[in-house]
Order: C-alpha cells, then sequence, then structure tokens
C-alpha cells in the first residue's frame, strides 16, 4: 500500500555535466556539484529516464519522480493532466549554467516527433534570466534568412551572421516556441521550463570536441525541417514590462503546454494552491518555510518542492530578504 502522498515535495535535482558547464549553481545557490566536474544543467523537476530528480526529503525520501507519477497518478499530477499525458509527466523544470556558448540548435513541436517516431511531445520553453555577465542570447533568423542560405551558412561554418543575438539581464523573459533558433551565450544563468522532451537538433557547435573528444553531431537535415524561417517571434522582455506586472510579480508566460508566474511577495506569509494541476515552485532569493497540512521543509534559494494537485501551501519567509520564486504549472492543449 501506497504512503500518503505529501501535500509539499522538496526535490533532489539530478545534475548533468557537460563541456559547456561550469560550477555557478554551487556558487550562486549553493549546489551540492559532484567533485571536479563542470556542472551544465540542474534538472530540478524531471522524470525523464536517466535524468530523474527525486524526493529529498520526508516520508518519501529517494523516491524518483516518475515513481512517483506511476504510483499516485492523477492523485499528484491532476486527473486532466493523468487523463491526457498517462504516465508521461508532462514539464520539465532546469537551472542552466552557460560558461561557455551553447550550441545553435531548434527543437521540434509535437507534429514533427510523432510523425518521426520520436515521441509524443515536441519541445517549448521559456526562460527567466537569474544572471549574466555580460553574456549574450541568440534568439530567431535574421530578416529573410530561408533555408537554402541557412544551409549554406552551416556547411560554410559561418551561422553566427544569419541570426539575431542581444544582451541578456537578470529578470529577462525570454518565450521560444517549437521552430525556434536559439543558443544560450556564455556567462548566463538561466530558470528553463519545457515539455519534457529531449529533442534537439544542432545546427553548428563551433566545432568542438563532446566530453567524449569526439565532435558532437550536428542534425542539419532535420533542424532544417523544423524551423519556422517566416514566423515572428514574440520580443524578450524584461518582466517588469510585462502587461499586468507589478511590484509583486506577473505571468510571465502562458502557452498551451504550461504557465509561469514570478511572484516578489511584500507579506511574510503567502499562499498558493495547485487547482487543476500540478504545481513547482523554484526559490530564487531568500529563505523560507514551505507548509502543507501535515508537513513543512524550509527551502534556500535555487531549491525546488514540488506541490500536488489540489493542493495548498504557505510560504513564510525567513530573514530579513525579501522571497523571489517562479512557480511553473501545467496546462492542457486545446484540440
Amino acid at each position: 500500500m501506497a504512503l500518503s502522498l505529501p501535500d509539499v515535495l522538496p526535490m533532489r535535482p539530478y545534475f548533468r555535466e557537460l563541456i559547456w558547464g561550469g560550477r555557478q549553481l554551487q556558487t550562486l545557490y549553493g549546489k551540492d556539484l559532484p567533485d571536479g566536474k563542470n556542472i551544465g544543467e540542474s534538472f530540478e523537476v524531471s522524470a525523464w529516464q536517466g535524468k530523474e530528480s527525486a524526493v529529498a526529503t520526508g516520508r518519501l525520501a529517494g523516491r524518483s519522480l516518475q515513481s512517483l507519477v506511476e504510483d499516485y497518478r492523477g492523485e499528484l499530477v491532476g486527473e486532466a493532466i493523468w487523463e491526457h499525458y498517462g504516465a508521461l509527466f508532462p514539464l520539465l523544470i532546469k537551472l542552466i549554467d552557460a560558461q561557455d556558448d551553447l550550441s545553435i540548435q531548434v527543437h521540434p513541436d509535437d507534429a514533427y516527433a510523432r510523425s518521426r517516431g520520436l515521441g509524443l511531445q515536441g519541445k517549448m520553453e521559456a526562460w527567466y534570466v537569474l544572471h549574466s555577465d555580460g553574456g549574450r542570447m541568440i534568439y530567431g533568423l535574421r530578416e529573410g534568412v530561408d533555408a537554402a542560405e541557412l544551409e549554406m551558412a552551416v556547411t560554410a561554418g559561418q551561422v553566427e551572421g544569419l541570426v539575431k543575438s542581444f544582451e541578456v539581464k537578470r529578470g529577462d523573459v525570454i518565450f521560444a516556441p517549437p521552430g525556434t533558433v536559439h543558443a544560450l551565450g556564455r556567462g548566463v544563468m538561466i530558470y528553463e521550463v519545457q515539455q519534457a522532451s529531449d529533442l534537439t537538433f544542432r545546427l553548428y557547435d563551433y566545432n568542438r570536441p563532446g566530453l567524449d573528444g569526439k565532435p558532437r553531431e550536428l542534425h542539419l537535415e532535420a533542424a532544417l525541417e523544423v524551423i519556422c524561417f517566416a514566423d515572428e517571434l514574440p520580443p524578450p522582455t524584461s518582466w517588469r514590462q510585462l502587461p499586468g506586472a507589478g511590484d509583486t510579480g506577473a505571468t510571465l508566460v502562458e502557452s498551451e503546454y504550461f504557465q509561469l508566474d514570478l511572484f516578489c511577495p511584500v507579506e511574510h506569509h503567502s499562499r498558493h494552491r495547485a487547482e487543476g494541476g500540478f504545481l513547482a515552485l523554484t526559490l530564487l532569493q531568500g529563505e523560507a518555510t514551505v507548509r502543507g497540512r501535515q508537513e513543512a521543509c524550509d527551502l534556500a534559494a535555487g531549491g525546488t518542492v514540488l506541490v500536488p494537485a489540489c493542493r495548498e501551501i504557505e510560504i513564510e519567509r525567513r530573514g530579513a530578504v525579501e522571497l523571489e520564486y517562479l512557480i511553473a504549472s501545467p496546462t492542457l492543449q486545446r484540440e
């Protein structure tokens, strides 16, 4: 018989070593990174095979997120979410530390992934910039670039002249629909929420070797098939410039797959309820205690808790530093 499901599930991330990673997750957020490895991604909420996060403390400590999905089903993710996705946990939340430029890449949509037998989901993403040392982001193609021109540029190793880029700063919000050519530049740390998928098609990777010493694979043909050449992208912006933004936060992204909200409460106590589905809360600044009906956990900046569907939590600030946190929640695609 399964143990009762707590209202608050503090998560232990999976750390992924990458050639462009570093140690900033430990420096800025106190993450307990493995010694001697440059960590590029902290999988805060993930049921992806081989990169799963787990419950950190409490009576379900050590349980992987995927095992919880399979045992608790709609009680954890929400009945409508379970009916739609089954055992596929629909979202993936990461903190990303780019100490070198990431590859210039693109992700497919659901229809492409399914038509090629690559899984049920494509990859829509949204980013919130946590820290930047003057770093830049590639986001979209220059006006008028077509597939033939881009293919020639990739072959010649001159892709950088065909893409748009801009300098990012803390608090910037970027939404990347499938088909968006993009890359995170060195010196930037972001929070990322995305569809649960690992489908990435690389256009260009600076001719560098991977961790195994071999050149990393490019995916030119697939990338050209999924890039949205004519689509106009939503402009990157500071969260304070978003419609409806106030001193205490804003809705950063509303999409057919997820919603992302920023909260900067001035009170010592605030409450949140996971309505139709789960929610994932990541603390960006300050220290807090997160309470459910019977359990509570302390949360430091950089930490994440998962709240099951239809549960309510209270956030209590500890100390003088005002809180700042993000809440990601799933939405159902209108078909």
